[in-house]
């Protein structure tokens, strides 16, 4: 390719985001593989034309190859040349039960790049043409749906940021030869030949026997790609109004929508779930959840997905991040000023009255009971008669999920209170100056229950 055109080509690349994107910072994932170079030049042609577009590189070190200091010092080179700034996170992997290298890698590397992108910035990466092609045969092979099939667009808007892929229009072939006559290079990444990885073994073995026997294979999957995209867009656009009505924030409402017509219940179940997590769920998880919406009993099943567990409770269904009770036969002390840590939560003793939930504290600490069964009695706060713990935390819309870490408060042997449920005794009798109250948090979700 001669220079002139690979810069016509840059200039095409960089005035067709300039065109749809408001003046910010652009954070360009860098590998230092033919793609990222690229992509990194075209974030540097956007600033070039006009300054309000900034440019930083985030190269992530995997700690996973050998060749981790040839890639890095290959993007040190290449940012110096470029008067770029660079970062270089190193990522924590960690891989197994259920979780593959490649997915591992990938959660780490987004988490890293947004963690050094501006809050109104752009993450700009490499993906390109065979990538999509790679992506729809990946897709087909996870049951995914139109949205999976439909592929990467050039600007997304998630709940990631917005995401720019400025070279989905170009295969590798095309941006290598572009990056040749400019006078760039690139490092190979051995780990591209490891057939271990899906990616890989549909690059290398399932493709090239496609495109040997089907000539013009990848235009026509980019074009069913496309189309897919398309028929996701106008599905969406009219399943907009049901989602709105039957989903709010974390919480699927199951008689907001008319759980008899399959196709819109997991359209907007397919939705729900996506909007918890970066890729589109599979056939299996929609289904599963389906069949949990059509459950007669709360407790008949949960559903995984990624760190997060799907479950039902009194017509709803909610997205749960999964966290670990105190064990079961824990009794504990826990004195004032002092925060007890169990498992993945935070149990603390905090001054003052609130309404049916405070105690009067008679020592310095508490005891913190886990022992109890549900069917044990206490008799809540300003309550004539005794009742069920079970039945208690009914009454107060607790999960089932979440019961077993809320403990009895003990002093000595008479009963304070459950959790952060409720006070026992009379609440007229408290004064503000020795009222107590149990604060719970989780940890895994930030939130206090």
């Amino acid at each position: 390719m001669l220079i002139s055109k690979a810069r016509q080509e840059l200039d095409r690349l960089a005035f067709s985001l300039i065109q749809k994107l408001k003046p910010a910072p652009i954070t360009v994932g860098l590998s230092g593989g033919a793609d990222s170079t690229l992509a990194l030049l075209v974030a540097c042609k956007m600033q070039e034309i006009d300054p309000r577009f900034t440019v930083l590189a985030c190269h992530c070190i995997h700690g996973l190859d050998a060749d981790d200091p040839i890639w890095l010092k290959h993007c040190q080179d290449l940012c110096l040349r470029l008067k770029v700034k660079l970062v270089t996170p190193k990522l924590n992997i960690v891989y197994g039960n259920g979780v593959s290298p490649e997915d591992a890698s990938r959660k780490e590397r987004y988490r890293a790049l947004l963690e050094n992108l501006s809050s109104n910035g752009y993450l700009m990466l490499g993906h390109q043409a065979d990538d999509q092609v790679e992506n729809l045969l990946l897709a087909l092979k996870r049951g995914s749906g139109p949205r999976g099939l439909g592929g990467m667009s050039a600007v997304t808007c998630d709940n990631r940021g917005t995401v720019v892929r400025p070279l989905l229009d170009l295969s590798k072939k095309d941006i290598e030869k572009i990056l040749t006559a400019l006078g760039f290079d690139w490092v190979f990444d051995i780990s591209n030949t490891y057939l271990k990885f899906e990616r890989n073994f549909i690059r290398l073995k399932v493709l090239p026997l496609l495109r040997e026997r089907f000539i013009g294979i990848d235009k026509a999957i980019l074009k069913s790609s496309k189309l897919c995209a398309f028929e996701h867009d106008l599905a969406s656009r009219y399943a907009e109004t049901f989602y709105a009505k039957a989903v709010d924030d974390d919480i699927f409402y199951i008689d907001k929508i008319d759980i008899e017509d399959q196709a819109l219940t997991f359209f907007v179940l397919r939705r729900f779930l996506f909007n918890f997590s970066l890729s589109a769920p599979d056939f299996n998880t929609v289904a599963a959840c389906y069949e949990l919406i059509k459950a007669s009993n709360d407790q008949e099943g949960v559903v995984k997905v990624a760190d997060k567990e799907i479950r039902r409770y009194l017509n709803t269904l909610r997205i749960v991040k999964k966290s670990t009770p105190p064990e079961k036969n824990t009794l504990l002390i826990l004195h004032k000023n002092e925060t007890l840590c169990l498992n993945d939560f935070a149990y603390s003793l905090q001054k003052g009255s609130i309404k049916n939930k405070s105690f009067i504290l008679g020592s310095d600490n508490v005891t913190l009971d886990f022992t109890y069964s549900g069917s044990f009695k206490i008799k809540p706060v300003n309550r004539v008669h005794s009742r069920e713990i079970k039945k208690i935390f009914g009454e107060n819309l607790i999960p089932y999920w979440e019961r077993a870490a809320y403990p009895l408060v003990k002093d000595q042997e008479k009963i304070l209170a459950l959790g952060s449920v409720c006070a026992l005794g009379k609440q007229e009798e408290l004064k503000a100056g020795d009222a107590y109250y149990l604060q719970i948090k989780n940890l895994k979700t930030g939130k206090f229950i």
